[in-house]
């Protein structure tokens, strides 16, 4: 398995968990119980458009896709 290209950051103090990432990128995504947000900093290849909307869907521009 090789590593990932592509690496998610999210700003914590823009972001306000509306949730959207999580409905564009589920596999990368998740709002916990208590209202946190838990997600996989390197993105799998196959995850990469998912990813890519996730970033373009966020309404604080908290999330960052680099590229490695």
């Amino acid at each position: 398995m090789s590593a990932s290209r592509y690496r998610v950051s999210v700003d914590n103090d823009r972001c306000r968990r509306f949730g959207i990432c999580a409905a564009e990128a589920g596999q990368l995504f998740r709002l916990t119980p208590s209202g946190g947000l838990r997600y996989l900093r390197a993105v799998p290849a196959e995850a990469l458009p998912a990813a890519q909307a996730a970033v373009r869907s966020c309404p604080t521009l908290a999330i960052e896709l680099e590229e490695r």
